[in-house]
């Protein structure tokens, strides 16, 4: 792989994008709510992929997008930024221990480990946003959350289970053909350094 440096244009034009998609998958994950909370929580998708595809640029993306789902989609205004923090962590977790070549290298390893990984990272960012919920603005008790924490994750394991592997096969050798392509954070790391 050709790593190519990105100009500024492309990675703004990234993080418009990823800003753009988080944002309207927040938008279609309000359909399933509890007030002031989502239960279906279609962006885990893109925290699933963006984090390979798009390095840092789609980190910020996805912080954006957050911060307009939590402040206008569920309603938090400014405590929007708890969703953007949300973003960081499952993005994070995900950029920095997603197998190289994820799941296109077709091995049942690296497949495992990619489905490992995505379940952590679902999880942790689930239980960080409840107990957030918890504290400012109170939306829960802590025992509601913990009531609230298997539904939600049990309703979005599956979803990121199935789609973004597949979505990853799909679209990451395009990706790598238009200079897209970021890898997880270590091949990321490498490739910048060639360079």
């Amino acid at each position: 792989m050709v790593f190519q440096k990105q100009s500024s244009a492309k990675r703004a034009s990234i993080i418009a994008m990823t800003a753009a998609l988080y944002t309207i998958f927040f938008f279609l994950s309000y359909s399933v709510t509890l007030p002031n909370f989502t239960l279906l929580y279609l962006p885990i998708v893109l925290l699933g992929v963006f984090p390979i595809w798009f390095g840092w640029t789609g980190l910020v993306g996805a912080m954006l997008g957050g911060f307009i789902g939590g402040a206008f989609v569920e309603g938090l205004g400014f405590l929007g930024i708890f969703e953007s923090v949300v973003a960081l962590v499952v993005y994070m977790i995900n950029w920095f221990l997603m197998p190289q070549r994820a799941a296109e290298d077709g091995k049942r390893k690296s497949l495992l480990a990619l489905l490992g990984i995505y379940s952590l990272s679902l999880f942790v960012g689930a239980g960080y946003i409840l107990w957030q919920y918890t504290v400012v603005p109170q939306l829960f008790t802590i025992a509601e959350a913990q009531t609230i924490l298997v539904p939600t994750f049990a309703i979005n394991l599956p979803i990121v289970l199935i789609a973004c592997p597949a979505l990853i096969r799909a679209i990451s050798p395009k990706l790598r053909v238009w200079g897209l392509y970021s890898g997880n954070f270590w091949e990321w790391k490498k490739n910048r350094a060639k360079s």
